[in-house]
């Protein structure tokens, strides 16, 4: 039976430094693949668009494209 002897932090990252930046960067794809089923277990998604598009409700209709054209033609004067 063998014993696993972790290897320091400084010791992985000392070695990667000496990797070419295709292969770094593959290797931080790798562990972000498997860091996202952990993440996604440990803070499930919300379902907030819902929450969201209530936060925008109001009881007035949405403006016409004449209002809309109005208020810009307004602001322009200001400026």
């Amino acid at each position: 039976m063998s014993t696993f002897e972790p290897i320091s932090y400084e010791t992985v990252l000392n070695t990667v430094r000496q990797w070419p930046p295709a292969r770094r960067f593959a290797l931080v794809q790798d562990i972000l693949k498997t860091l996202a089923t952990e993440v996604n277990s440990i803070h499930p998604r919300r379902k907030t668009l819902h929450k969201a598009l209530g936060l925008l409700a109001t009881d007035r209709l949405a403006p016409s494209d004449a209002e809309i054209q109005q208020w810009l033609d307004e602001r322009r004067m200001e400026i």
